[in-house]
């Protein structure tokens, strides 16, 4: 997607009172599946990639891109659509005090000198001027760890001097389970 574009829509989504969580990283490590953790029926997914969901329950709890269980998932084909559903939602008084959006995107690397460092994947060079990163409260990247035993799925919130990730100062240890309640549960007792 154009990054002027997703700059665009999180200036919005800041607009309508929410704090953005973006979630980073290549595909295949669990940006998605984090998802599993918040309770059902608390959230939405504004399902942007059109896949199904790839976690045990996934389906049961929001269908299918063929047949999403609505009002809890929203296959948008723009981000246009995501914003006039979240206002209208925000009109009839059913968005919580404190919103929290997940964003999940991919990675690109990049030079800068001698170092290679990692940021959101754009289309379009005025999205790396723009720093999209730079103003969100938070930006996670996640990562998946083949050691003794099962993988393991994880987020890194702070940034290693490659990366850009980044949480408030004390929310978060350097390294979580790929948990997004975790996640927001921090964010709301901040």
């Amino acid at each position: 997607m154009w990054g002027v574009e997703i700059h665009h829509f999180q200036t919005l989504l800041q607009e309508l009172g929410f704090v953005n969580v973006l979630i980073i990283e290549d595909p295949g490590v669990g940006k998605s599946s984090g998802m599993k953790t918040l309770e059902p029926g608390s959230n939405i997914w504004y399902n942007a990639d059109l896949k199904n969901p790839t976690w045990k329950g996934g389906k049961e709890e929001y269908g299918t891109k063929n047949n999403p269980k609505t009002p809890f998932h929203v296959l948008p084909k723009k981000y246009d659509t995501i914003i006039a559903h979240i206002k209208a939602l925000k009109d009839k008084g059913y968005l919580a005090d404190e919103p929290v959006a997940f964003i999940a995107g991919h990675i690109e690397s990049y030079k800068l000198g001698k170092e290679t460092r990692s940021r959101l994947k754009t289309l379009g060079k005025l999205a790396n001027k723009m720093q999209i990163e730079g103003k969100l409260e938070v930006v996670l990247y996640a990562k998946a760890i083949k050691e003794n035993g099962p993988v393991q799925y994880i987020l890194e919130t702070q940034n290693d001097g490659a990366n850009t990730a980044r949480s408030n100062e004390g929310m978060l240890p350097e390294v979580i389970p790929n948990d997004y309640k975790l996640v927001r549960d921090a964010i709301l007792n901040y």
